[in-house]
């Protein structure tokens, strides 16, 4: 069972639960450092190796980020060399819609690169979309 909290005193929490289907992250607080985004990818890898589970529900709702396009695809990057179990999970991402643009551009540039990410605006369709088998993009 993993259960973790991991915070700082400017409200830049992650808690990462072992649900029934899938592992769930849920993520709060204002990311534009991308340290920051890095260790949480981190700490959200390092679970993924740990568990079973080959789905993974991110629940950024109450996350900002503010990061520039040339973040995300060094996050990427990271992604390709360093954290390679996430290409071995499905992915479903609830972002808050403040969010919208840089997240479209995170999900684009991924799953060009062969990741099976998506991003929701809702919490029912993520699920959805997450646990159904051989559903077509």
């Amino acid at each position: 069972m993993i259960n973790l909290t991991v915070g700082d005193f400017f409200n830049k929490t992650i808690t990462i639960s072992e649900e029934k289907n899938y592992l769930k992250v849920v993520s709060q607080g204002d990311r534009s450092d991308f340290g920051v985004v890095l260790r949480n990818a981190e700490k959200i890898h390092s679970a993924i190796k740990s568990s079973k589970k080959q789905f993974i529900l991110l629940d950024y709702t109450q996350t900002i980020f503010k990061m520039p396009h040339n973040e995300a695809f060094n996050l990427l990057k990271v992604f390709e060399l360093k954290l390679t179990d996430f290409r071995k999970v499905k992915m479903a991402i609830i972002i808050n819609p403040r969010t919208e643009e840089i997240g479209g551009f995170w999900a684009s540039i991924c799953q060009k690169r062969g990741f099976d990410f998506r991003i929701f605006q809702d919490a029912e369709e993520a699920e959805n979309w997450l646990l159904v088998k051989d559903q077509a993009n």
